[in-house]
């Protein structure tokens, strides 16, 4: 559940800190008071775009940031698995918003993005507005209603729907490379063979290189090493004499001995030297035939990767490619034959779930049905009936193989038609109540926000639609934004939403009401003015809840 709000320099609103309770809260407020605010701010905190024009004028950001608890295993799971901490099921998001068009997003302190923001907000809130009635025109939105009640394995079939898309996507690749393959085989064994006769090494082009720099330098070499070889024999020869004289001075002296050391370290490398230099020096033989081979591989090289896009690696991998979609032209009329049995495989398996989720969805449609039409008849709508079309399309799709509508005869003896060609504002609101309450408001998700859900009624019906939404409220946090006295008066939390001026600025307040406060707006919401009726009435009204 939303447990509180605290909302900084958005639009009208300068500071704003408001707790909520479970049950029943309203909001109500003079039409233009900022009551739409409200809803803004929390759709925020549920991922909705921001836009830096409802910053607060003459300040930089805005920010909006709300508490929720919870012990509902999706919720948990979702966070679980982004590897964000949740102690004792509370969950703390935050959005800012800047001038500079850039906003955050965090749950507990780490950084979200808005599309996870908007997932993880799924979960935690359900928001019925005008908005969303317009929703029950769509066929998605219709099948995602009644599989909350059906009990479709909906997830079980897309992740099978991937599958087969995935089988599909990858028999047209293979189909694909097939064809271009018979198109282009004789090519391809042509250039195959070339690369292969070439014999392309990762680095050996390197290698060449540094051997051909050696080899045309070979005299200089020669002729350096040698002089190296020589004067190095005279300084060993010096330095042997040296260490020998330096070994009878140590007789007679041991401090010497570790000079004596150190000249026999000297003779010892210098004769090493010596012999690595004669072994390089005697390396460094090239025969013209030698330089000849080396230039005509590196000629090679140059020529195959140049025509083969311009590297040695990637000749490489061209040469790897072209083996690979021979292999496959050769054999891929089996292949494709079998890539051809699996995707069907898939095809089957799909259609099987789609019709077993078919058959559900039928159960449960009847089941809806009476559901719904029952609270309908309680919403003031006594003679209308409500039926759930279901369709199956030729082939599966995302959503299984049904198409559906929902059907509604708001008035006896008038045909059942589509509801989107039928129900007016007010039927539709009273629709969408009933549609909640019967699928449990919104299943695993806690509060309820409902934004002005008593559009187009009044009298009986709205007193009817304050019953739903107190029955609803038993089993979710309701918070509803409404005008009509029939519902705020069922509210165990009521909260009131006003403008006032101060230092020249208008600020929209929201402050929870009660006692006479809250009979003064219940008398405002009936009559528009707080007269000694309708105070009396207003009084009235608290009393018999």
């Amino acid at each position: 559940m939303l447990e509180s709000l605290a909302v900084r320099n958005y639009v009208l609103i300068d500071t704003l800190d408001i707790s909520f309770e479970e049950g029943f809260s309203v909001l109500t407020g003079e039409t233009g008071s900022g009551k739409t605010i409200m809803l803004g701010a929390i759709s925020l905190l549920l991922g909705a775009k921001a836009d830096r024009n409802a910053i607060r004028t003459g300040c930089s950001s805005a920010e909006i940031s709300g508490v929720f608890r919870t012990a509902k295993g999706a919720v948990l799971s979702f966070l679980d698995e982004r590897g964000i901490p949740c102690e004792d099921g509370e969950i703390v998001i935050r959005r800012s918003i800047r001038e500079s068009g850039r906003s955050s997003y965090t749950v507990n302190g780490m950084p979200m993005t808005l599309h996870e923001g908007r997932m993880l907000g799924s979960l935690l809130v359900d928001i019925s507005s005008q908005h969303e009635q317009q929703s029950l025109m769509r066929g998605e939105v219709l099948l995602a209603m009644l599989d909350a009640t059906s009990g479709s394995d909906i997830e079980g079939y897309r992740a099978a729907y991937a599958v087969m898309k995935e089988a599909e996507r990858r028999e047209a690749e293979l189909a694909e490379t097939v064809r271009k393959g018979e198109d282009e085989s004789d090519y391809m064994r042509f250039a195959l063979n070339e690369l292969e006769s070439a014999g392309l090494k990762e680095g050996e082009e390197e290698e060449i290189r540094a051997r051909l720099g050696v080899m045309n330098a070979s005299e200089f070499l020669r002729s350096s090493l040698s002089s190296v070889i020589e004067e190095l024999r005279a300084a060993s020869s010096a330095i042997s004499d040296s260490l020998s004289t330096m070994q009878k001075a140590e007789k007679k002296d041991e401090g010497l001995s570790s000079l004596s050391e150190r000249l026999e370290s000297m003779d010892i490398e210098c004769s090493d030297i010596i012999l690595t230099a004669r072994d390089h020096l005697s390396l460094i033989s090239f025969s013209e035939s030698d330089l000849e081979e080396a230039n005509e591989r590196l000629s090679v090289i140059q020529r195959v990767k140049k025509k083969y896009g311009g590297t040695v690696e990637e000749a490489i991998r061209r040469r790897d490619d072209y083996k690979a979609r021979l292999a496959i032209a050769g054999d891929g009329e089996r292949l494709l034959a079998k890539a051809r049995e699996d995707t069907e495989k898939t095809r089957a398996h799909v259609r099987t779930l789609a019709l077993s989720m078919s058959e559900a969805r039928k159960k449960g449609a009847k089941s809806l049905e009476r559901s719904v039409e029952e609270h309908l008849h309680r919403l003031g709508m006594e003679k209308a009936l409500f039926r759930i079309s279901l369709s199956r399309m030729k082939n599966p799709g995302p959503d299984g193989i049904d198409e559906v509508a929902f059907l509604i005869a708001p008035n006896k003896g008038e045909k059942l038609s589509p509801i989107q060609s039928t129900a007016s504002g007010g039927e539709l609101s009273r629709i969408m109540l009933a549609l909640k309450s019967s699928i449990k408001g919104g299943g695993d998700i806690e509060t309820m926000l409902f934004d002005e859900i008593d559009s187009g009624i009044g009298g009986k019906v709205a007193g009817s639609v304050a019953d739903e939404l107190k029955d609803l409220s038993r089993i979710n946090q309701v918070l509803a934004i409404t005008h009509l006295p029939q519902l705020a008066v069922k509210a165990e939390c009521h909260f009131l939403v006003y403008k006032e001026e101060k230092g020249g600025r208008t600020m929209t307040r929201i402050v929870r009401i009660e006692g006479e406060e809250r009979v003064k707006e219940i008398a405002r919401l009936l009559s528009g003015e707080t007269s000694a009726i309708s105070l009396e009435h207003a009084r009235a009204l608290l009393e018999v809840q």
